[in-house]
């Protein structure tokens, strides 16, 4: 009996809790909901109501505003204030310490793998790399968004 996504078998023996949790994010909410096997009258029963109660979560959550989201939230370690726009260095050669200076811009695309396109800041400079790389993104991202609205 393999569970589905969001749902795993919580057993805790000293305090005689056997049930199944169902935890689903979407945005910035958490719902957590535990299915009692001695409630729903056995181990199937209580994951069947944990499954049906899933399926209820996802139906009213739309996935495109979640994949919306997911590919535009701000994280806490951003430092260009962009959503998947970022400024890095990496050591290019560490016998003579040159490093090279990007903007790299980062986005999912619609089969949801991570694709990324990076800005030299010797070739374009600083403003017109991260410029560069803001509008890369923005691109990227309103043609994924149109073809998860096409999928619809």
């Amino acid at each position: 009996m393999i569970p589905p996504r969001n749902i795993i078998r919580v057993d805790h023996e000293a305090s005689h809790t056997h049930a199944w949790r169902v935890t689903l994010q979407r945005h910035n909410d958490i719902v957590v909901r535990m299915f009692s096997d001695s409630i729903y009258g056995g181990k199937r029963k209580a994951l069947k109501a944990a499954g049906e109660y899933r399926e209820e979560l996802l139906r009213r959550y739309s996935p495109y505003a979640h994949a919306i989201w997911v590919r535009t939230r701000l994280r806490r370690n951003n430092t260009s204030g962009i959503p998947g726009v970022g400024r890095y260095e990496e050591r290019a050669n560490p016998h003579t310490g040159y490093t090279r200076e990007f903007w790299l811009a980062s986005w999912v695309n619609e089969h949801g793998a991570s694709c990324k396109r990076k800005f030299t800041v010797s070739r374009y400079g600083e403003r017109q790399a991260k410029r560069l790389a803001v509008a890369e993104r923005e691109r990227q991202l309103s043609r994924v968004c149109a073809t998860k609205s096409g999928d619809l």
